[in-house]
């Protein structure tokens, strides 16, 4: 019985960091966002601030990097709340944009 507890846990502290993997990859990958818009000479979105909740691009791209986080969740074969949501926006967005441009 104990070692079915171990087993157990051994499997749940693998998807923990694994999710761990996910946000702080999701995070790196915001970090390289603000990079890029910030640091790039004669970029028209210098200055936008990603890191000021009361700002709305800050909750867009909240929203992004959760979404990011979500992905590589499913990729890892981990269910994430917001799944369901990124198959009806991926539906509605193919019905808007063409199922033949897929960018």
């Amino acid at each position: 019985m104990q070692q079915i507890a171990d087993e157990q846990y051994d499997e749940d502290m693998v998807m923990e960091y694994f999710a761990n993997d996910c946000v702080e990859t999701s995070q790196l990958i915001l970090t390289v966002i603000e990079e890029l818009v910030n640091d790039t000479d004669g970029s028209p979105f210098e200055g936008m601030n990603f890191r000021n909740k009361d700002i709305q691009e800050s909750k867009d791209v909240f929203v992004i990097v959760n979404l990011l986080a979500s992905m590589f969740m499913r990729y890892g074969g981990m269910n994430h709340f917001l799944h369901e949501y990124m198959d009806i926006i991926y539906e509605k967005l193919l019905e808007q944009q063409g199922y033949n441009d897929f960018t």
